[in-house]
């Protein structure tokens, strides 16, 4: 199809003066570029023909189907002719990297330059595109693979959500039946304070009632005596006189009648709360669930851990491929772990820092790749007790000279002299310890038994 420079005219949008591209028709009959349309309608606040300024009632206006193909099909018959000789693009400028016609070669803007035929030069050039290509399709590969593992988490976080939010439910539910429980037990006190008092203090009235009874009949009795006939007065004298000479004790208002108030409310707050820790257990230790590898099934308090079926979980970047880390660093204190009758464990410490250990992990335990320090540890393996560490001379595991059955290990982290040691709570004797170049170190547990590890209750850190 041959093109007129008075129809290119018509091709070309009067914003951008480019060839359309999705073109829209206004009510005025005049078509733009869709995009030069709106940006134009921004820029100006009016919605307005560009060209004859009347104003559009439609904020969204119909494509111009026949305008875009007319326009697409005259970019696709003139992709290969020169822009500004129209003759056809033979040739490839070297310098400028960009096609050219045999008149262009000869120009001033490419005098000197360098070409080739364009075949030669695309065969040349896509070679080097591949070549750049490939580390854009490894990326794009990574990518996809970690929109993937970024989906999963977002996806286990609405599963943790709605897990945590049942612990945290259950956990106060018992929390608000202690409450309910020590109201009611304090209540209940006060209560039988109030009957006990009372009943004492009904008996005391009953008392002062006979005695005021008693008094006030002598009382009467003897006034009348006193306003009778001389001889009747007297006959009856001795016998007054010895009822109303007769000694009584003066009533006195008992001590301590009142309740005890200040028993049943003061510090009551804290009365409550040290009874609340007295009854519940504190933890040194507490697991994470975000590091534990995928064989591991941690309680709902993570405190203990068990090996168990394979999990679905995200493979963020704080998970372990084997075992799991204690939430946070400890600071200093000791910890201890029940192993019980597990036939397959390790327990120990590494540097306090949950980064990558996906990486750090397999570069530590497989590739050896750092000889520095990063991780102590010991462990129960097919019936042998062992310890290692990652320094680079004690790589590996060393056997140790346990002549006893563990039922439960001790560990202790002492920040002033940077040591890490591992002994039998039950003899107190050292099993292992390790000087480390640590100034924080993180819990590492694993098992690879269904028997479970549990973290013994201890005082806080």
């Amino acid at each position: 199809m041959a093109y007129t420079a008075s129809l290119v005219d018509d091709l070309t949008c009067s914003v951008c003066c480019d060839i359309f591209k999705d073109p829209v028709l206004l009510s005025c009959s005049h078509s733009f570029c869709k995009g030069c349309l709106q940006t134009w309608w921004t820029q100006n606040q009016e919605q307005q023909c560009p060209l004859c300024k009347r104003r559009s009632s439609k904020t969204d206006p119909p494509r111009n189907i026949a305008l875009k193909n007319l326009s697409e099909a005259f970019q696709r018959e003139n992709a290969d002719l020169c822009p500004l000789h129209g003759e056809k693009l033979k040739l490839f400028c070297l310098n400028d990297l960009e096609t050219a016609c045999l008149i262009c070669r000869h120009s001033k803007k490419h005098a000197n330059h360098r070409f080739l035929p364009v075949d030669e030069a695309a065969a040349s050039h896509r070679e080097e595109i591949q070549k750049l290509l490939k580390p854009q399709k490894e990326k794009l590969n990574d990518s996809v693979e970690t929109k993937k593992k970024c989906e999963d988490i977002a996806a286990h976080i609405n599963v943790q959500t709605a897990h945590t939010e049942r612990q945290i439910q259950k956990e106060f539910e018992k929390l608000h039946q202690f409450l309910k429980d020590e109201e009611k037990a304090r209540i209940t006190a006060l209560r039988d304070e109030e009957q006990l008092k009372g009943q004492k203090m009904k008996k005391e009235i009953e008392e002062l009632s006979k005695q005021i009874e008693t008094i006030s009949h002598t009382v009467t009795d003897t006034e009348q005596q006193l306003v009778a006939g001389d001889i009747s007065f007297l006959k009856k004298f001795k016998a007054t006189r010895e009822k109303v000479a007769q000694p009584r004790p003066s009533p006195a208002q008992p001590e301590g009648a009142l309740l005890d108030v200040a028993k049943h409310l003061g510090n009551l707050a804290y009365a409550v709360w040290k009874k609340l820790k007295e009854n519940v257990a504190y933890f040194p230790v507490i697991l994470d669930p975000n590091t534990a590898g995928p064989d591991l099934h941690l309680s709902e308090d993570l405190t203990s851990v068990r090996c168990g079926a394979r999990q679905q979980l995200p493979e963020n970047p704080e998970r372990l491929k084997h075992g799991v880390l204690g939430s946070e660093p400890l600071k200093s204190g000791t910890w201890e772990v029940e192993v019980g009758d597990s036939a397959q464990w390790e327990l120990g410490v590494r540097e306090g820092n949950k980064g990558n250990n996906r990486r750090n992990f397999l570069q530590i335990f497989l590739k050896g790749f750092k000889p520095c320090p990063y991780y102590f540890k010991i462990g129960l393996h097919n019936g042998r007790y062992r310890s290692s560490s990652s320094s680079y001379q004690s790589r590996g595991w060393v056997d140790l000279p346990v002549m006893q059955k563990l039922q439960r290990i001790r560990m202790k982290w002492d920040p002033t002299t940077f040591e890490i040691s591992f002994s039998d709570p039950k003899t107190n004797k050292t099993i292992q310890s390790f000087n480390t170049t640590f100034f924080n170190v993180i819990p590492f547990i694993n098992s690879t038994a269904t028997v479970p590890l549990k973290i013994s209750p201890g005082k806080e850190l």
